[in-house]
């Protein structure tokens, strides 16, 4: 079993008017989220807006979390590329930096083949010594890695755990069994986080725990520490309306970060073109932090 565990956040990347990350805002909202009890930070992943970035501004934010965290808490860094190349660069600068790993994508717009994403990830493996979570995400990537390719995965040194972002909840049998539990399945699909630590996943990459990180650690606790499954079940049923909204409306960057700003932290503007919700959108969101208790401003 791989030796990341927990409920991990995933960070949004606040930006300013004219385009500019705000890295003081990011340091405000991960000393924030880590007073809330949360298990882990993860920058420059897809909420984080990582292929809008360039290579500077992505060491500037890796930088800036992990001296935010101050070891604290463990930081999994985005490390994604199109080439293993590029992507071993970015887990070389991760453990430089002080990262306890890595996620990372296979490569996405040219789709390749099993054989090709085992060679992506071994390449990487070689190269870093330092813990991969995989990152399986075939609606955004459009490459599914299929369980059959997780567990040859597996096999190489530094894969530690997986990503699972498909949708398919019979996922989670299938990469435990195929891999014997030596790699850790963490959920990445928000509205299945209750069913996936059920299955037995170790962790979770997080969206809603931007805005509600206390509620996502202890509905992990309840369930795989706790074992109180009534009590986490009636904290899911209260999370459900946001956990499907941030999943299915397409809109996830921009409603965190107006929650964000509503609650007093730093949501800011997100990358161009993306524009700010509308005031329809706004209401909704608004309805749902009011009916999770959330304050706003």
């Amino acid at each position: 079993m791989g030796i990341l565990r927990g409920v991990y956040v995933v960070l949004v990347t606040p930006f300013t008017g004219d385009g500019k990350v705000d890295y003081d805002g990011m340091s405000k909202n991960v000393e924030w989220l880590i007073s809330q009890g949360i298990h882990g930070v993860i920058p420059l992943g897809s909420t984080g807006e990582f292929a809008s970035l360039n290579d500077e501004q992505k060491r500037k934010i890796a930088q800036t979390v992990i001296t935010a965290v101050d070891g604290r808490i463990p930081v999994v860094m985005g490390a994604s590329a199109e080439t293993p190349e590029k992507a071993t660069e970015y887990v070389a600068q991760a453990k430089e930096l002080g990262a306890a790993g890595a996620l990372v994508l296979p490569p996405w717009y040219y789709i390749p083949d099993p054989d090709e994403i085992v060679h992506h990830y071994a390449c990487i493996s070689q190269a870093v010594d330092l813990p991969i979570m995989i990152y399986n995400n075939p609606f955004t990537s459009k490459v599914d890695i299929e369980p059959e390719t997780v567990s040859r995965l597996a096999e190489l040194p530094t894969i530690d755990c997986i990503k699972e972002s498909s949708g398919n909840f019979r996922r989670i049998a299938e990469i435990r069994q195929l891999t014997d539990d030596k790699l850790g399945v963490f959920c990445g699909w928000e509205d299945m986080a209750y069913e996936f630590f059920l299955m037995g996943a170790i962790g979770w990459v997080c969206v809603i725990g931007n805005v509600v990180p206390k509620m996502a650690a202890d509905l992990f606790e309840l369930v795989t520490e706790k074992k109180d499954l009534d009590a986490a079940w009636t904290l899911y049923k209260k999370m459900l309306p946001l956990l499907r909204y941030l999943e299915y409306a397409g809109k996830t960057q921009k409603a965190l970060k107006y929650a964000l700003d509503r609650m007093g932290l730093c949501g800011g503007h997100s990358s161009s073109p993306k524009l700010p919700l509308d005031d329809e959108e706004k209401t909704k969101v608004d309805r749902m932090l009011h009916d999770l208790g959330v304050p706003v401003r």
